[in-house]
């Protein structure tokens, strides 16, 4: 009996015949990618429908409410969609002795845990689980299964792929999916060894077959490669070194092909040829892009062999800013490209969000010193920026290579209100975008994209923008003061044409001494213009009104008070209130520093006197909140930060828009929420 299952295990492969009524094995793998090949039908259907929407809108800028869906169509869309969103949205948080767990939002949990149970019924159909002489079929199919996943991981993690294009998905989102798609393929994996094991162990067979069987070898190897590939993309282990990472990765899945190659039969080796094939597509086209944008034959204003040419400016004591004059790319707001400086950190690339918007004639990062590259840039800087004459300060610079742009985000200019919500360094994601809708609004803007892949009308239907950063030190309002103070003065130029829109910026310092709250930006009716509902709506009292209790403006969570830092953790739910200074630092200090609060003030104005530097946390939950109360159609949320302020924006999303009954009968417009984390490994 067991000669004959090793006799089967070698030989029959995806020939060996089913029992009456169970579906053929290359069946069972059509199965499987009906439903993926749905899911990604459904997601390009998505895709397409926001374009449609995003053009009508834009091509109706001119009606009063053009972001308010009217037709019965397109109220039964919305509907659906702020359903969805409500569902997929939120993500419960966790925390356990101080330690605070994020979990991704509930679509992506729902989305992985339907792909597992789509792999165990390919697996399990029509099989008895609990007899024994099913268990060789199992094991055979469950084999079949897995390596028909092949493709599928590989288009995730490409750069440059079919799934992208088609659902409008940056790779850094598809990116997730690929690492739970490995882990599922494992899963699949386990199941098959599993079965063979628990077959051949009845016979106490299994050490024979290790020890004889070349096919149970190179199984067993291309199963251990898979656990190794696994293990080390979990976060804590990749991100200790993430060159490291993607080298030995690369490395290990060609040694897991290879011996996965020598274990299948031959009709199923299609599944190692298609992955093969779309790596080696993305891999091609990715190095025709780097050729072509990095070498300055291609570029007429460039001079040398290298295009670009980057210099390293030092911020404060951890943060760069890289600038590359002349840039031989086009990109659009939102959007982040790899940059390598291979004379300060050779074979190293890393991902940084474009800071600046193509208008601008530069490429702009702001880059927080970490460790590795980040801090080799920053070493760098400190060294060379002090000594270069203001003049000469931006002509000179380091060869640099870039790859990009990538990632893709809704066309915001389509919503009715944005609120932009950013901590520290993710103003890099959000001023770009800011400044773009404004340029839209001045006019400047193109009327279509290369990257839009959709032709859409120029102009926004945008009419209210409110913008929050929240940074430590008010230092570092210095990275984007000019460019949020340019937008302060285009809006005001813009309203002063009678334009009917309105933008606010808040400020947020968490960790300064010397510091007090300003005032909300853009106050007042003859500032708002027609806009003044949004004071009214929300219960908002005139600006003249400065003696309101200050227990209903800030809710005083802690104070903390270090040797070097001031951290203000209270939340301040009304900005228009006049908040005094976080009490974090030491009377002493105060006394010895001789600051009244008018010296205070003084000191935390470092920008424009109608963009609000506060002292403390937003509330972030009522800035949304006041906006969609107000909306005339669907607003957009953009938040860019650490974990724990993304699923808060999330999960406030999500409750305002369940609270309102978001397109359930009541008017309120749906909330669209975009949002990304910190970090990239």
């Amino acid at each position: 009996m067991a000669s004959i299952a090793a006799r089967q295990h070698v030989h029959n492969g995806g020939a060996m015949a089913m029992a009456a009524g169970v579906p053929g094995l290359f069946h069972m793998q059509r199965i499987f990618w009906s439903f993926v090949g749905a899911a990604i039908a459904t997601a390009t259907i998505a895709n397409v429908l926001n374009r449609v929407i995003a053009y009508q809108r834009l091509s109706s800028k001119n009606k009063p409410s053009p972001s308010k869906p009217e037709s019965f169509f397109f109220r039964s869309h919305a509907t659906i969609t702020a359903t969805i969103r409500e569902y997929s949205n939120y993500s419960t948080p966790l925390s356990f002795r101080n330690k605070h767990f994020y979990l991704p939002p509930v679509g992506l949990i729902t989305t992985m845990v339907a792909y597992i149970v789509l792999i165990v019924v390919c697996v399990f159909y029509r099989f008895n689980v609990k007899d024994f002489r099913d268990f060789e079929d199992i094991g055979y199919r469950s084999g079949f299964i897995a390596v028909c996943q092949m493709p599928l991981i590989v288009l995730l993690a490409g750069k440059r792929n079919i799934i992208g294009f088609l659902s409008g998905m940056g790779y850094e989102r598809l990116s997730w999916f690929h690492r739970w798609t490995a882990r599922a393929l494992l899963f699949t994996v386990l199941i098959h060894m599993g079965y063979w094991f628990t077959s051949w162990d009845r016979y106490d067979y299994i050490m024979v077959k290790i020890k004889t069987d070349p096919l149970t070898q190179k199984g067993i190897a291309a199963g251990g490669v898979l656990l190794w590939l696994v293990i080390s993309s979990f976060a804590p282990i990749r991100k200790l070194s993430y060159e490291v990472f993607v080298v030995q990765h690369i490395i290990s899945w060609l040694g897991f092909v290879a011996a996965l190659y020598f274990h299948i039969p031959d009709e199923n080796k299609i599944w190692i040829w298609l992955p093969l094939a779309f790596w080696a597509f993305d891999r091609f086209v990715r190095t025709m892009y780097i050729f072509y944008y990095n070498l300055a034959i291609f570029h007429k204003t460039s001079s040398g062999l290298i295009a670009c040419k980057a210099t390293f400016e030092p911020l404060d004591e951890n943060h760069t800013r890289i600038t590359i004059p002349n840039p031989p790319i086009t990109w659009q707001a939102g959007q982040h490209l790899f940059l390598a400086c291979h004379v300060l950190a050779p074979l190293s690339a890393h991902p940084f969000t474009i800071a600046s918007l193509p208008e601008d004639g530069k490429l702009e990062f702001v880059v927080r010193a970490k460790k590795g590259a980040t801090r080799r840039f920053f070493k760098y800087a400190e060294k060379v920026w002090p000594s270069l004459p203001s003049s000469q300060a931006n002509q000179k610079g380091r060869s640099v290579f870039i790859e990009g742009p990538y990632s893709k985000i809704r066309s915001l200019r389509q919503f009715d209100s944005l609120v932009f919500i950013a901590g520290s360094t993710g103003a890099t994601f959000t001023v770009p975008l800011m400044r773009d809708v404004v340029q839209q609004w001045i006019g400047s803007k193109s009327s279509s994209s290369p990257f839009s892949g959709f032709m859409t009308p120029a102009g926004a239907v945008t009419r209210y923008i409110k913008f929050v950063w929240v940074v430590k030190r008010k230092s570092s309002v210095a990275w984007f003061g000019s460019q949020l103070e340019a937008v302060i003065r285009d809006v005001e130029s813009l309203r002063n044409e009678g334009l009917d829109i309105a933008v606010e910026i808040s400020i947020y310092v968490t960790c300064d001494d010397m510091l007090t709250s300003g005032q909300s930006s853009i106050k007042g009716g003859d500032t708002r213009g027609n806009l003044t509902e949004y004071a009214q709506a929300s219960g908002r009292e005139s600006p003249v009104d400065e003696k309101k209790n200050l227990d209903g403006s800030i809710a005083e969570i802690s104070s903390i008070s270090e040797d070097k830092d001031c951290c203000c953790t209270r939340v301040i739910t009304d900005e228009d209130a006049i908040v005094p200074p976080c009490n974090c630092a030491s009377k002493r200090r105060q006394r010895e520093s001789g600051s009244s609060t008018s010296s205070l003030q003084k000191t935390a104005r470092v920008v424009d006197s109608r963009i609000a530097v506060l002292s403390g946390r937003p509330h972030v939950s009522n800035i949304i909140r006041k906006t969609a109360e107000v909306a005339l159609g669907e607003m957009a949320v953009v938040v860019c930060g650490p974990a724990g302020l993304v699923q808060c924006t999330r999960n406030a999303a999500v409750a305002i828009s369940d609270d309102r009954a978001v397109h359930k009968g009541t008017g309120a417009q749906g909330i669209y929420v975009h949002a990304e984390t910190f970090g990239y490994a």
